[in-house]
């Protein structure tokens, strides 16, 4: 099957019936690609690798050529350049991707949960608290905080991120891994 440039896959619709779909999730690297790179290392092969931002770098450039997953990346409030958000669709999914701190997830997630009704996505992707975090929505909306792979502000403080993967039709499945502090 082929990507195409906005994320979204060609082919057959029985060619991706049984198909298992997995995206990685992580945030707030602020410049410490090598833990991006862990996460890469520890989940390929997956369609999509998607930062919510705080990258602090050139990911792009950092992770070099012949991936052969996507690429999504938004601009953090600690980022110079690259898009606040971008939306993507891949297996039956509308996403999502913001930093969060122009939605005060801080706080809560109430304005994030209404914007992404708004431009009709069923997952929002954030960062920007560095507290990995899960939840639905009452109306089946996903939000997902994969924490931050560079510097954890949950107790005990744990390097993560997330690894999201569904069928088309059914319902993802979410789960946060750790970055072992042996690792470097």
């Amino acid at each position: 099957m082929e990507e195409s440039d906005e994320g979204r896959y060609s082919g057959r619709m029985e060619e991706q019936k049984d198909k298992v779909y997995k995206v990685l999730i992580v945030s707030d690297s602020h410049g410490n690609t090598r833990y991006v790179r862990y996460a890469i290392g520890q989940e390929a092969p997956f369609d999509a690798l998607v930062h919510c931002g705080d990258v602090c770098a050139d990911l792009d450039r950092d992770l070099g050529e012949g991936r052969d997953y996507g690429l999504y990346v938004v601009r953090g409030n600690m980022d110079y350049t690259g898009k606040k958000e971008i939306t993507f669709d891949l297996g039956g999914r509308h996403f999502l991707v913001v930093h969060g701190d122009e939605y005060g997830v801080k706080y809560n997630n109430t304005m994030l949960l209404r914007h992404a009704r708004e431009i009709g996505a069923d997952t929002a992707l954030f960062g920007h608290s560095h507290v990995p975090e899960v939840s639905w929505s009452k109306d089946g909306v996903l939000l997902v905080n994969p924490g931050s792979v560079a510097l954890p502000h949950q107790l005990p403080r744990v390097r993560t991120y997330a690894v999201m993967t569904w069928k088309e039709g059914e319902k993802p499945d979410v789960a946060f891994r750790e970055i072992p502090e042996s690792v470097f």
